[in-house]
């Protein structure tokens, strides 16, 4: 498995808590595959476990759902395209670049 199949998988799959699940489990054994890049991963892997947190028990609105994973797919391509040019300087630049757009978003995971 591959963070861009990871991507991959999560932009067709539903939105919601299970995708999350699903997403959450992958960035967890990408850890252990490949630890040169778990900095990555992890930052995902906390993105799915608090949405997984916050909204498994509550009934979101198909359009919140939508849209979160729009957003989390923006987060999983800018660093599929990093971890694709396998340049440390570039994924480094890739995780503050997510970081700084969570933080300047209304963090709802």
């Amino acid at each position: 498995m591959t963070f861009s199949e990871v991507t991959k998988t999560f932009a067709t799959s539903l939105p919601g808590t299970d995708s999350y699940v699903k997403l959450r489990k992958a960035m967890r054994a990408l850890i252990q595959e490949d630890p040169k890049n778990a900095s990555v991963y992890f930052l995902i892997f906390g993105f799915a476990r608090t949405y997984v947190m916050l909204y498994e028990d509550q009934e979101v609105s198909p359009q919140f759902a939508e849209d979160n994973q729009k957003l989390m797919l923006s987060y999983l391509n800018i660093l599929d395209e990093a971890l694709k040019k396998q340049d440390e300087k570039c994924i480094y630049q890739a995780l503050n670049k997510v970081v700084n757009e969570y933080e300047n978003s209304k963090k709802v995971f």
